[in-house]
């Protein structure tokens, strides 16, 4: 009689559209069958909740906000862990981190992970002091770079034997075009023979969008380049606004959250991810894995994926000028487009696809549960 698989409870406060989300529903598509992944949204189920939920994964839905103005909720998450009984819990971003991974240790849940998938410099104090507390009781800590995993230890005083780093992975399926450039620019109200930059993130502080529509309104160099924005967030309308009183409503494009990611990347000529701080952006690397070169700063696990003048340029976060220098060195050299682009597929595809990150998780699972049977 076959061993029964091991249960593991994915928790994240919401899986909207992200890299973290991204990495849970990688998990869920790919664990061997030894393994039985559930998941549980603490507040809502998102839009990568519900693709989760297609692949036949249980997802629980609890509508709980835990905070200190709700800390009882923490309840609510433990009645969860309690009727689901996993032998692993693996929680992801903020809310989970802190509240997800009490309730696991209050019920006493064999093996307990979290995830540390940027560098927040801005974390708050009580926070960083709750994160101390936890790592007393957790097993792991998984980092998404080595530049998140060494702020962390800064931070939280964690023990380094306790922090893994294993670098996000892409399903570089995602970057395969279902039409054409033609078809996509012409949808989208981009003239073919535009050069285009695009940048996939969030709309939030975090991603320095107001930075980059700075350097497209500052080149002249620039005027033939439109700029594809594909994400939702909190300051939609605040760029809007600074696209407008640039004058370039022309050649600012906002899509909004998509998921047509590969069509999308066709139609662009250069990636941008001008983030403020970061940990290791999925959709930076999905964009080099279909071939395009990337201008990025140069913040947190960046470095670690972008070389710089090889597979694309890097500026100081910030920095609008910076950008726009980099910005027009590529949109007016298309030979170097191609050579940076074809030597960006080439470097990140052996190296951040699902199967290793799957395995690295794996292994890591196998190892607490030897460790936690001894």
């Amino acid at each position: 009689m076959s061993a029964a698989p091991t249960r593991v409870v994915y928790l994240a406060h919401a899986f909207m559209v992200g890299g973290a989300e991204e990495m849970v529903l990688n998990l869920v598509r790919h664990l061997p069958q030894k393994f039985e992944p559930m998941v549980c949204c603490i507040n809502q189920t998102g839009p990568i909740g519900e693709e989760i939920r297609g692949t036949g994964t249980p997802v629980a839905v609890l509508g709980l906000n835990p905070g200190l103005r709700r800390p009882s909720d923490v309840g609510g998450i433990r009645r969860y862990l309690r009727d689901a009984r996993p032998q692993i819990v693996h929680t992801f971003l903020l809310t989970a981190s802190l509240y997800g991974r009490l309730a696991a240790i209050l019920e006493r849940v064999p093996i307990v992970i979290g995830t540390e998938v940027n560098i927040y410099e801005r974390k708050r104090r009580h926070h960083v002091l709750a994160e101390r507390l936890l790592m007393k009781r957790t097993d792991c800590v998984v980092a998404s770079a080595a530049a998140v995993r060494d702020f962390y230890l800064r931070q939280v005083h964690a023990d380094p034997s306790k922090v893994e780093v294993i670098y996000n992975a892409v399903d570089f399926a995602q970057a395969r075009p279902a039409k054409s450039k033609t078809d996509v620019r012409r949808e989208i109200g981009v003239p073919e023979d535009a050069v285009v930059a695009g940048i996939i993130a969030r709309l939030t502080e975090q991603k320095g969008h107001r930075f980059l529509i700075d350097a497209l309104a500052a080149a002249p160099q620039l005027s033939r380049v439109h700029l594809i924005v594909v994400g939702g967030g909190e300051l939609h309308d605040t760029l809007v606004r600074q696209v407008d009183a640039c004058g370039l409503t022309r050649r600012v494009h906002f899509l909004g959250p998509r998921r047509d990611l590969g069509d999308l990347l066709a139609a662009m000529d250069i990636f941008v991810m001008p983030s403020l701080w970061e940990g290791l952006p999925l959709s930076m690397v999905l964009a080099m894995g279909a071939g395009l070169p990337v201008i990025a700063t140069e913040v947190a696990g960046i470095p670690e994926v972008v070389e710089n003048r090889v597979t694309g340029l890097l500026v100081p976060p910030g920095d609008a000028a910076a950008l726009a220098s980099a910005l027009t060195r590529l949109a007016t050299d298309e030979p170097a487009r191609a050579r940076m682009g074809c030597d960006a597929r080439a470097a990140v595809v052996p190296r951040f696809n699902v199967d290793g990150y799957v395995n690295a998780v794996v292994a890591l699972y196998d190892r607490l549960l030897n460790e936690h049977v001894q």
